[in-house]
């Protein structure tokens, strides 16, 4: 998979832009402020219709503007597949968000991300790697299921559609728990059991992709850091029992107890131990309003050697376990889709030292993915070399 062409209008700080890409290495070049990250913005938009900085639609409409569009061409082998995103102002203060595929329009978000999945697969996935964005490791517990979940969802429709369902239900079951008056008992079960399902494979998704994770993580970091301490993720989880290997209750955090090797359990399973969770909590439940136990309260937490990296790991520490954790990403992408993801690298000139850095342009000088990156200094090896200036782009 590549993009052929990538055009912008009105998007962010950008004007009108549109180029062609080389199929392996871009570099954009400039300084700060004149539109080089707003470029892979719009393609990382376009890839899973939400901004890697977290900013909202309404954001991405240049000021003084009232719409704005990212659209690029996607080629698979022979297939070339059209992609646009376009935002627009409404009268009631919102702003609308529309996603098109060869000129239609998609009804939902899911929709529009599944059709990667579709007969003729679109297969376009973006992976970024911003170096000062430590929050996947130091943030919230809902950061890294956003990642987790827009990981999968990205290899696997199943994953996609059984989290639709789960969010549904959730959202219908806290409805119910927040009326004044409980409802029937077997009103309330019929939402429960829609969740049990929807959550029992969402969780076992999560957990297998951990397995995989773990079979290549401690060996990716080994490449960036010879000598580093061992580095392994595991999954947390309130309600699930300790998993050998892959998973650690919430209050667990001794990763010396897990040996690496483990069998990943049923579906049954993890629908009887939700179950289980979710009657021990029905009363609290009923005080609280939301339902207080699943995936959705879920977390993973990045160990080197015996310590979480979240509040004890340096920032160089932090920094190689972010590397290590894209370029599984990638690896594990390619495994399981066959597609080449394209790799966004945004702000590369800051944040890394010399050894990092340096590991970092051997890998780029020996991928085939299609590549972008952004820097306020001059490349250093040979690639396509683009200028950016004012939202202007000159080759």
């Amino acid at each position: 998979m590549r993009i052929r062409e990538i055009r912008l209008r009105n998007f962010r700080n950008i004007d009108a832009m549109a180029f062609k890409p080389d199929e392996r290495l871009n570099f954009i070049i400039g300084e700060n402020g004149q539109g080089k990250t707003s470029i892979l913005e719009g393609l990382s938009y376009l890839s899973t219709l939400r901004s890697f900085r977290g900013a909202k639609g309404d954001e991405m409409i240049r000021f003084g503007e009232t719409w704005a569009e990212a659209a690029c061409s996607v080629s698979t082998g022979d297939w070339v597949n059209e992609l646009k995103v376009t935002f627009a102002e409404s009268g009631t203060g919102r702003t609308k968000k529309t996603a098109f595929v060869d000129g239609k329009p998609i009804r939902s978000s899911t929709q529009y991300l599944s059709s990667r999945f579709g007969q003729i697969e679109v297969g376009f996935h973006s992976i970024v790697f911003n170096p000062s964005d430590h929050d996947l490791i130091r943030g919230e517990p809902a950061t890294r299921r956003a990642y987790l979940d827009r990981t999968l969802s990205a290899e696997d429709e199943g994953h996609l559609k059984h989290l639709s369902r789960y969010q549904k239900a959730l959202e219908q079951r806290n409805a119910l728990l927040k009326l004044e008056r409980r409802p029937s008992t077997d009103l309330l079960s019929g939402f429960t059991e829609a969740l049990i399902d929807a959550g029992a494979h969402v969780v076992r998704a999560r957990l297998e992709w951990f397995q995989r994770l773990q079979q290549i993580y401690d060996n990716r970091l080994k490449k960036i850091v010879p000598l580093a301490l061992p580095l392994r993720a595991f999954y947390s989880s309130a309600w699930i029992k300790k998993n050998e290997g892959i998973s650690i209750t919430s209050a667990d955090f001794d990763p010396q107890l897990f040996p690496l090797q483990t069998t990943l359990p049923s579906l049954e399973f993890f629908s009887a131990e939700f179950r289980g969770a979710l009657s021990a909590q029905r009363d609290a439940e009923w005080r609280a309003g939301i339902t207080l136990v699943g995936p959705h309260r879920d977390d993973f937490a990045l160990f080197y050697g015996n310590q979480p990296l979240k509040g004890h790991g340096s920032q160089g520490e932090t920094r190689s376990a972010l590397i290590a954790l894209k370029l599984c990403e990638i690896e594990l992408f390619r495994t399981r889709t066959g597609h080449r993801p394209i790799l966004l690298l945004d702000d590369f000139s800051s944040e890394l030292d010399r050894g990092r850095r340096e590991f970092l342009l051997r890998y780029l000088s020996e991928t085939d993915l299609q590549v972008f990156v952004t820097s306020t200094e001059e490349p250093p090896f040979q690639g396509q070399v683009y200028r950016v200036k004012n939202g202007k782009i000159e080759v």
